[in-house]
């Protein structure tokens, strides 16, 4: 006797909902990186001693965007590949990658005098 369990049927909504917050996910990497590739100038008006907050604040906004999509995207689509709901996953990198670029913009312009 074979103990199978029923397999669930997929969620269209789900599947729908987080290939959609994929790709918004996608689109803000574009523009944080972007963003944050422009931010670079701002280093021209900062002191000697406030460089450094400057660059950090950069890294972050450069950096930390991909960082965070790299592992939620996979995550998301592999719980839905699973059959598991998924979209919370791409919410929770979409918040997180959004709060890591105010971040690093913060850190950024605190280093600028005036």
């Amino acid at each position: 006797m074979s103990t199978t369990r029923p397999q669930t049927p997929p969620r269209t909504w789900d599947f729908l909902l987080t290939g959609f917050l994929v790709f918004v996910e996608l689109l803000l990497v574009a523009v944080f990186v972007l963003s944050a590739l422009a931010f670079g100038t701002l280093n021209i008006g900062a002191d000697v001693s406030s460089a450094t907050r400057v660059q950090i604040g950069q890294q972050v906004c450069t950096f930390a965007p991909p960082l965070i999509a790299l592992v939620t995207i996979p995550w998301a689509i592999i719980r839905v590949a699973r059959r598991k709901i998924g979209f919370y996953v791409a919410l929770i990198g979409i918040a997180l990658m959004t709060a890591a670029f105010f971040a690093g913009s913060t850190l950024m312009q605190s280093g600028i005098p005036g």
